[in-house]
């Protein structure tokens, strides 16, 4: 065995005994710190789950860097890497976007402040020698693409980044996804030579193997913003720069520019299905929603483990043939992986066509007004939440589920008393069955109840769920600002609810 697969198996280790160790101490940290994800809306575990775990792959990484960059500075080494300030860029830039992420999952950022905090990321690996100078790409041949490149490789970073937290939604599926994208750009680093990309990401790869044995369904802890970021990060630089001799540099380049990204496809298609399909139903493109890959596979399997299953199949499948692509793109053997590529990627669309039925969206399109109208119900409401300035102002505020959702009844309860109820007389789709949902915030000893008609389109009906959640939690956490509240309140409508109201209990 070679000193370098050494050092780079030591790492992998490395990574796995720090999650393994750390993980059960970050996960009472946050608990006790209240960072946790609240059940309801888009997510579909039972009680609140700690967030932060992404810190057990963060702490690693950092390590690691810190170990090779000193070794690497106090000596003449011969190894192929990346320069000083392409390393110390990829560092710097990885704990920032780390650092967005956790205050992202305390403070819950919009999504234009979140987009400039990685912009900045992005902007200290360009300044820190980060591009896309020139790159050979298949049947065309060599490319310089002189200064576009920047913006190209910035667009290709965001873009992975944020495909990597969008498909953060179910256990396990998000780390699972980037463990194969790590080891793929520890193989491929290997094999050219550059011990720096091969150490981080088995450093990178060992963390997520050992993360998985606390996410794997069902999950006692999630990355969170903080982690699902700065893998997708990370890595999406690490997979962009394994076509090239070493980070940074992008010359004739051997391999092509985007085969390295493949173990990343499901990510990658999911944000496309979700760019268009929201645009084609109305919704504002950064709005969450529950439709995504992973949700309607979840509708059509019913179990975690399935889904994360295909995903994982998938992507091992990929990251076989990225690297042999990448290490031989002129052998027999990469010409087949070529077709193998082909034939799966059509499977993928297939399966999708499959998942995503053109009834589904003639039905989407002709509720494409009420999309639009829930998308501005969002927005507005964000604003008039803003402008509050009492816990009573903040409580009348839900009315709007009574007079602008459609909802048969809210009730509002704060400290075991109903302090607001208010009553639809005019019931939308009266034959339709009823949900009666919650949502308690213990923080703030409040719990909200509505009860929903069922409407014809599932897909605006999650989407209406999916926004009113999100609209509760903007209320609950804006009510931090009122402790006394709820004390002076008078029900403005108090009538009982009649038995008919509630036809079944359903929970997201």
């Amino acid at each position: 065995m070679s000193s370098d697969l050494f050092y780079v198996l030591i790492t992998a280790v490395f990574g796995f005994v720090v999650a393994v160790v750390g993980l059960p101490l970050v996960r009472k940290a946050a608990l006790q710190s209240g960072i946790v994800a609240v059940p309801g809306g888009r997510r579909n575990h039972e009680k609140p789950t700690p967030l932060l775990g992404g810190l057990a792959i963060t702490i690693p990484f950092a390590l690691t860097f810190l170990v090779f960059y000193l070794l690497v500075a106090s000596q003449d080494s011969q190894v192929t890497r990346p320069t000083s300030m392409q390393m110390l860029s990829l560092f710097l830039a990885g704990c920032w976007i780390a650092i967005l992420g956790v205050l992202d999952d305390i403070h819950r950022f919009r999504w234009r402040q979140k987009l400039i905090g990685q912009l900045f990321g992005a902007a200290i690996l360009v300044f820190g020698g980060h591009d896309i100078h020139v790159a050979t790409v298949p049947w065309v041949g060599s490319i310089n693409f002189g200064w576009v490149g920047i913006p190209i490789f910035v667009l290709v970073i965001l873009i992975t980044t944020n495909a990597v937290n969008l498909i953060d939604g179910l256990d396990g599926l998000a780390a699972g996804i980037c463990f194969f994208a790590a080891i793929t750009c520890s193989v491929i680093g290997y094999w050219k030579g550059d011990l720096f990309t091969s150490v981080i990401s088995a450093s990178i790869a060992g963390s997520l193997l050992g993360f998985l044995l606390f996410n794997f369904p069902p999950a006692s802890i999630y990355l969170g913003d903080g982690g699902s970021l700065f893998l997708g990060f990370v890595l999406g630089t690490l997979a962009v720069s394994g076509a090239a001799p070493f980070p940074g540099q992008r010359p004739a380049t051997l391999g092509m520019l985007l085969i390295p990204l493949l173990p990343f496809t499901a990510a990658l298609l999911d944000v496309v299905v979700a760019v268009v399909r929201r645009w084609f139903t109305g919704r504002r493109i950064y709005l969450p929603d529950t439709d995504h890959i992973h949700h309607r596979l979840m509708e059509k399997f019913e179990k975690p483990k399935i889904v994360v299953g295909i995903f994982y199949a998938f992507s091992a499948v990929l990251t076989v043939m990225t690297v042999i692509i990448v290490l031989d793109p002129e052998s027999e053997a990469s010409r087949s992986a070529f077709i193998l590529v082909g034939a799966v990627l059509a499977a993928i669309v297939v399966g999708l066509l499959r998942l995503y039925r053109f009834q589904d969206f003639s039905q989407a399109l002709n509720n494409r007004p009420y999309f639009q109208f829930v998308s501005s119900y969002r927005a507005f409401m964000m604003a008039k939440i803003n402008t509050v300035r009492s816990f009573d102002g903040l409580v009348k505020l839900l009315e709007s589920g009574v007079n602008d959702l459609g909802y048969d009844s809210v009730e509002v309860i704060h400290g075991g008393n109903t302090i607001c109820f208010w009553f639809n007389p005019s019931r939308s789709h009266p034959d339709a069955p009823r949900f009666l949902e919650e949502i308690s915030f213990d923080e703030i000893d409040l719990t909200v109840k509505w009860v929903v008609p069922k409407h014809e389109s599932k897909s605006y009906q999650k989407f209406l769920a999916v926004t009113w959640y999100q609209v509760l939690r903007d209320l609950s956490e804006r009510a931090g600002d009122f402790p006394e509240g709820g004390q002076t309140i008078v029900p403005l409508r108090q009538p009982a609810l009649d038995d008919h109201a509630v036809a079944q209990k359903h929970s997201h």
